[in-house]
Order: structure tokens, then sequence, then C-alpha cells
């Protein structure tokens, strides 16, 4: 097996590990939203710090360095939706859900900085469409309906939209790819000091945090880890290899997903298997298939 394929299957299992961990520490000990974001947010610091070391600190132009702190602040908000949602939604249609960003990236580059589209891409806008209306109904009291978490994740979705589009606009006026990615980081590291600096925000946080157990810094301490490899080994297999392939590989994260639920429900005692009735298996498998058909065809 080559070093791209190990990669970029790697990126998938990290993150779908993350996806599970956060629905665990969501539920069981950090039961804020903000104050999970929070934590999500401040621990962007010892990256920062590695990286003005590597870049040094060069100030890029001052407008491009507005856009892009924006655009950092804009990834790291839409957590807190994302964190709402995972409380009652299985990760796995989560995962699912979240998978319908490029179709969000699509139209914004197209209305905002007038990318052209081609029929393969709003085919692509069709399937990946399907996918997330397939993995948002569920069976409600008798009644087959949308999640509670579609909207959210659809808002949360559109925003980390935005933050790429704006990402990808003002990235060429930096130094380099890393320059631009330092000040990004920067951007979503400054969410945590403007939490604190809300009062009703504040004592969320501290209220949360305080007398947490040793256990539960633990799995929040390894989620992060996960979380941050796992972009690191996605970035580095678009080094070796081709963008599309590797970003179709990348969709199989809900099935790690109900994997990882399924092997780690009888280790950790937090984590709950998801549902796998024949019903729900079905909407599951049918999403993921149109979504990598979709994505696939982006690609």
């Amino acid at each position: 097996m080559n070093s791209w394929l190990i990669f970029a299957l790697l990126a998938p299992v990290l993150w779908g590990f993350s996806n599970v961990l956060d629905c665990a520490i969501r539920r069981e000990f950090v039961k804020n939203d903000t104050a999970i974001t929070f934590f999500l947010a401040a621990t962007r610091l010892p990256l920062l710090i590695v990286f003005f070391i590597i870049i040094g600190f060069k100030i890029p132009p001052i407008n491009a360095v507005f856009f892009i702190l924006l655009g950092g602040m804009l990834w790291m908000l839409p957590f807190i939706l994302y964190y709402k949602a995972i409380e009652f939604e299985e990760p796995s249609r989560v995962v699912l859900l979240m998978q319908t960003a490029p179709i969000f990236v699509l139209s914004i580059s197209f209305f905002a900085i007038g990318e052209t589209l081609t029929l393969y891409q709003l085919l692509a806008f069709i399937l990946i469409i399907t996918g997330g209306i397939l993995a948002s109904i569920k069976k409600l009291e008798g009644i087959w309906r949308f999640s509670r978490a579609f909207w959210m994740l659809i808002l949360a979705t559109f925003l980390w939209a935005v933050s790429d589009v704006i990402f990808k606009k003002f990235e060429p006026e930096f130094n380099g790819f890393l320059s631009a990615l330092t000040f990004y980081f920067l951007g979503s590291f400054l969410t945590a000091p403007l939490m604190l600096a809300i009062p009703t925000a504040r004592e969320k946080i501290l209220k949360s945090f305080s007398g947490l157990p040793s256990r539960a810094w633990t799995l929040l301490i390894i989620d992060q880890i996960l979380g941050i490899s796992g972009s690191f080994a996605f970035a580095y297999a678009l080094t070796l290899g081709k963008a599309s392939l590797t970003s179709a590989i990348i969709s199989i994260q809900p099935l790690i997903v109900i994997l990882f639920s399924l092997l780690l429900s009888r280790f950790i005692k937090e984590v709950t298997a998801e549902d796998l009735s024949k019903t729900t298996l079905i909407f599951k498998g049918a999403s993921l298939l149109f979504i990598v058909a979709g994505l696939v065809i982006l690609s």
C-alpha cells in the first residue's frame, strides 16, 4: 500500500473516531455547546505558536489579514451548532449532512467570486442534495420527518462554506499557503477570548469545566489530537496524490463513524451504539452513495 493511500484512509479514520468522542463528551461531560467550542478554539494556540515560529511574524496586507481572520472565526463558530446537533442526533447522520459542504462552496463561489458552473457540477449538486435529504429523514413518533439537526447543520455547513470561500479568495495575497493558514487559525483561536468577553458565555464556560473529572479531560485531549491529526493526514495526502481521489476516500467517514460507535460502545461507557435497524441502514446507505457519487463528480 503506497503512502498516499495510507494517509488518505487515515484522515477519515481519525476524524470518525473524533466524531464519536465528540458525541460522548457533549452528552456526558461538557453539556454546553459554547463551552466545548471554546475548548476547541483555545487548543489552537499551541499550533499557532509552532506556525508563527516557522513562518516568522511578517504581516501580510491588512485587508487580506482582516478577511482571513474573519474566515477563521466563521470556521469556528458553527461548531456551536454542530455540538448542539450531535447532542440528540446520531454522529453518522451529522457527518453525512456535513458532507454537503461542497454544494454551498460551489454556490457561493458562483455568486460571490464569479466561478462558472458546468453541467457535471449541477448533476453533482442534485446528487449531494438528495443524499443530504436522505440523511436527514427519520421516523419520529410514527411520522417521517426531517431530523431536528437538519437546519442546524445546514446553517453550520453554509457558514463553513463561506469560510472556505474567503480562504480561497484571499490566500493568494499571503506569502505562501502556510502563512495564510496560520492567520486563518489565529482567527479561529480569537473566538476563545471573544467568548470569554461575553459575560453569559463566560459563565457557561467556567461552569461547564469546573469540577470536570480527569476522565473527561483525557477524552477531550484525545479528541483534539485525533481531529488535528486527521487534518494533517488529509493535507499530506493531498500533497502525495490527486485531490479528486483523496476527497472521494474522505467521504467514507460516515461509515467509519458507525463502525467506531459499535466498537467503542463496548469499551467506553459514554459512547452509544448507533441505530442499525434495516430501514435506517437503507436510508444511510443510499445517502452515502448519492453523496459519494456527487463528490466524485465534483472532484
